[in-house]
């Protein structure tokens, strides 16, 4: 009989244990009106607490210098292209371009190298123009010295010759924190202009 009651409490008490569990995974996971999926209000997978955007200084592709600290102050939309792309850069650039205009304000948006050995000034120019994002985006090139710590800072893995490079997407607030981040498969103009609303 002592057996018998002492399993029921054991099974409530578990029982109770999975509820809270739970009741705490719904409170940070929740649908929003448009049955978006959410974390703690964001649409985007959430970046690690106090992650700055890395200190840089690099040069668009019309050779002005662009500095991590100049772009404080504002939301900053990061990518993470090459320019000679066919596939992953474009749609992503258009995923971008997409939510700017449900936004329908000016958000800073970088293009951030990711092949520094063939991007050049006058490719960088020729893919903004296709992707109808001159005026609209900025591509920093650099050396592979001078990318390899903001690819660090962004973890990112530069493109390889038998490596694909990583096709993320990062939103920095205006104080120049890393808040969200949107691998491409998840990356949506929905999703993006959601978070971008709240930065």
């Amino acid at each position: 009989m002592l057996a018998t009651r002492v399993r029921y409490v054991l099974i409530a008490l578990t029982l109770c244990a999975i509820a809270a569990v739970a009741g705490v995974l719904l409170a940070e996971r929740q649908l929003d009106d448009d049955g978006m999926e959410l974390t703690d209000g964001w649409a985007g997978a959430l970046r690690p607490q106090g992650q700055r955007v890395p200190e840089f200084s690099l040069e668009d592709q019309d050779g002005n210098m662009v500095t991590s600290a100049s772009l404080q102050g504002e939301p900053v939309v990061y990518a993470f292209v090459y320019s000679t792309c066919r596939d992953t850069c474009p749609a992503q650039v258009q995923t971008i371009r997409g939510a700017l205009d449900d936004v329908g304000s000016n958000v800073r948006v970088i293009g951030i190298s990711v092949d520094p050995a063939n991007d050049t000034p006058a490719r960088a120019k020729a893919f903004l123009l296709k992707q109808s994002m001159t005026g609209r985006m900025d591509f920093l090139m650099g050396t592979r010295e001078q990318l390899a710590p903001v690819w660090k800072g962004f973890a990112i893995q530069p493109q390889q010759a038998n490596l694909e490079h990583s096709a993320h997407t990062v939103l920095a607030d205006r104080r120049g924190f890393q808040r969200v981040g949107f691998p491409f498969d998840y990356l949506t103009s929905e999703r993006l202009a959601h978070d971008l609303s709240r930065l």
